[in-house]
């Protein structure tokens, strides 16, 4: 019986995001714009305050665009817009040591009071984004 829930659980939270129309893209307001050093200046201590030991937070593959997060209509999230940067990150745990590399992505924005995160993803067990129910920042 689990081996068949597994499967039917994944595809059902795979079918649960959406992505908007090209004329929803066009339409959409992406706050002021930024440089790609910008967008990771203010991403990278986001996330590394969220990791186990913030001190020892190592990043790789970092990038960021302009671009967005898919909706995500089961948590009741909307396509967000702005800058959106992804890489991989690791700290070390509790017990001292470093567990791997985890996907992370998010969106920043800035709507004239300063660039921000306001969502975000740290991936857990898996590389597919898929899997990412994402968390919203007021």
């Amino acid at each position: 019986m689990k081996k068949i829930m597994i499967p039917v659980i994944a595809a059902g939270l795979i079918g649960c995001s959406s992505t908007p129309t090209e004329q929803e893209i066009d339409a959409a307001d992406f706050g002021q714009s930024m440089t790609e050093e910008a967008c990771l200046a203010v991403a990278t201590p986001f996330i590394a305050a969220r990791m186990g030991d913030p001190e020892s937070v190592i990043f790789e593959d970092l990038k960021c665009y302009r671009g967005l997060e898919g909706a995500v209509p089961v948590a009741r999230v909307e396509a967000t817009y702005g800058y959106r940067f992804a890489g991989q990150v690791d700290s070390k745990g509790l017990i001292g040591r470093y567990s791997g590399m985890t996907p992370f992505s998010g969106i920043v924005r800035d709507d004239g009071d300063g660039p921000k995160v306001v969502r975000y993803c740290i991936v857990s067990g898996t590389t597919d984004y898929r899997f990412c129910i994402p968390s919203m920042v007021d």
